[in-house]
C-alpha cells in the first residue's frame, strides 16, 4: 500500500484517540455534575427540615377603604355615596387608603428574626403608624398587627381605574417584603413578597368629571372585586451555606 495510506490511517487514529480523551472528559464532567447537583439537594433538604416553622397569615383588604388621617391610623371608611370631583378634588387632601391586615406566626421551638420593608407600619400606642422594622419572635410567638398600607390620591386611583380599562398593568400599588431567618449561619431565609392594588373608585355615568368608590353589584357583590391581592402569597427561600459570608446554596436547576 502507499505510503500516504499509513499516514491517513495514523491521522485518523489520533483523531479517534483525541476523541476517546474528549468523550471520557464529557463523561467525568457529566458524574461531577449530578453528584453535585445530588448533594446540593441533601444539604436542602436538611436545611428545610431544620428550617423554623414560620406562617404569614392575611387578611382580605379592608372594604369600603378608609379615609387617610394627618394624625393617626385611617379607621373610617368613606361614607357610601361620596363623590369626587374632577379636577378640583383629584390631588386635594382627601386622600384614600389601601389597607390589609397581617401577623407572622412563629411555630418552632427556635427564636426567629422577621424584617418588614416596603408599605409595611404598626401602630404606635399613639395609634399612629410606624414602620414595622425588624421584630423578634419567640417560640409559639405570633407578631402584633402589621397593616400593609399606602394612601392614594384620588387622581392616582383613577389613573389605575384607566390603565385597568386599557388592559395595561396598573401604576400604582402598595408593596412590602417580609423576610424571617433563624440565627443559624448555615439556615435559611424565607421571604415573602406583598401586593395590593386596584381600582376602587370609577367614574359615575353619565356625569362628566364625577368620580365614586365602587359600588356594590348585584351580581359580583362589594367593591372589594375590584382590587388585586392575595391571601396566601408565595414562599421564597434562600439556602445558605454561609449567611455571615453571603455564600448561598444555589437554587435547584429550572426554579
Amino acid at each position: 500500500m502507499s505510503e500516504s495510506f499509513w499516514v491517513a490511517l495514523g491521522s485518523i487514529g489520533t483523531t479517534l484517540a483525541f476523541g476517546g480523551v474528549v468523550w471520557q472528559g464529557y463523561l467525568t464532567r457529566g458524574a461531577l455534575k449530578v453528584s453535585q447537583l445530588m448533594t446540593a439537594d441533601a444539604i436542602r433538604s436538611r436545611l428545610d427540615s431544620q428550617a423554623p416553622e414560620v406562617i404569614l397569615k392575611l387578611n382580605p383588604p379592608q372594604w369600603d377603604p378608609l379615609a387617610a388621617t394627618s394624625s393617626g391610623m385611617p379607621c373610617n371608611p368613606w361614607p357610601q355615596g361620596h363623590t369626587w370631583h374632577f379636577p378640583a378634588e383629584q390631588d386635594g387632601a382627601n386622600r384614600l387608603v389601601l389597607q390589609q391586615v397581617l401577623v407572622l406566626e412563629n411555630l418552632s421551638d427556635r427564636r426567629v428574626q422577621a424584617l418588614f420593608d416596603g408599605d409595611l407600619v404598626v401602630a404606635d400606642e399613639d395609634r399612629r403608624p410606624t414602620a414595622a422594622g425588624v421584630i423578634l419572635l419567640e417560640p409559639g410567638e405570633t407578631s402584633r398587627d402589621l397593616y400593609l398600607q399606602r394612601e392614594f390620591t384620588i387622581k392616582e386611583l383613577a389613573e389605575n381605574f384607566t390603565a385597568s380599562e386599557a388592559g395595561r398593568e396598573l401604576p400604582y400599588k402598595v408593596l412590602g417584603t417580609v423576610t424571617a431567618e433563624d440565627d443559624r449561619d448555615n439556615g435559611s431565609t424565607d421571604r415573602w413578597d406583598l401586593v395590593l392594588t386596584g381600582c376602587p373608585v370609577q367614574p359615575v355615568p353619565d356625569r362628566e368629571g364625577l368620580w365614586r368608590i365602587a359600588p356594590w353589584h348585584l351580581t359580583e357583590g362589594s367593591g372589594l372585586r375590584t382590587l388585586h391581592y392575595s391571601l396566601l402569597p408565595s414562599r421564597q427561600r434562600i439556602h445558605w451555606i454561609s449567611r455571615a459570608r453571603g455564600i448561598q446554596l444555589p437554587a435547584p436547576e429550572g426554579a
